[in-house]
């Protein structure tokens, strides 16, 4: 399988454009042409069907998120689950459907009974795992407690993470606020960097450049 994640500035470059683009509330016609080329891989295989159900429900949901329309926020989670089908030659349904998911406590208004019911217990808890408390994540030791709950949570929720990361780091070159710019990156070198080092040193160093070609300004 050709390696997705190229550590090149052309590559970032063509990453950043197309966020950026998404930013503006414009379709993301590369991760629509990117899920369908999943779709026909999977579309025959029973295993998938939990994938199946979490793309149709991610996409129904009202997603609240300043200045993105919510049909054009859906393409952070659809990109996020895209990314994870490519790390492996297996691809994983739980961890696709949990890509989809992964956010929906944190910028949708879904009573947890109703993902519960559909889901199952496990990718709830997963999920409340996952949801970053906005309110408190800059309080002392926050960070650090929730990434330790989310290291002991399994491969499934750390990779979850670590692609949702990736999602917006490509984006974080176009960022003009300093502040989030050093917070964001300081997060990534001290708690994601080491999940990344422990389960894949390719996308390590796919990260390193990344970080690398975000600093610019």
């Amino acid at each position: 399988m050709k390696n997705f994640f190229q550590n090149n500035n052309q590559f970032f470059v063509n990453q950043l454009n197309i966020r950026k683009r998404w930013l503006n509330n414009k379709r993301d016609y590369k991760a629509e042409k990117d899920w369908e080329k999943i779709k026909k891989k999977i579309n025959s295989d029973k295993r998938y069907n939990i994938v199946k159900i979490a793309y149709n429900f991610s996409k129904n949901m009202h997603y609240e998120h300043p200045g993105l329309k919510s049909y054009i926020y859906f393409y952070h989670p659809l990109r996020v689950c895209i990314l994870s089908t490519k790390i492996k030659e297996i691809i994983s349904p739980n961890l696709m459907a949990l890509c989809l998911l992964h956010n929906i406590f944190e910028t949708t208004n879904i009573d947890k009974e109703i993902v519960k019911k559909i889901f199952g217990k496990k990718i709830v808890s997963q999920l409340e795992i996952l949801t970053v408390d906005r309110n408190r994540e800059n309080k002392e030791n926050y960070k650090k407690n929730y990434y330790f709950r989310l290291a002991k949570a399994g491969d499934n929720v750390i990779f979850t993470k670590i692609f949702d990361k990736l999602d917006n780091l490509y984006l974080l070159r176009n960022n003009k606020n300093l502040k989030i710019k050093k917070n964001y990156l300081s997060e990534i070198k001290k708690f994601v960097l080491p999940m990344i080092d422990k389960k894949s040193k390719n996308l390590l160093l796919h990260f390193l450049n990344l970080i690398s070609f975000s600093k610019i300004n």
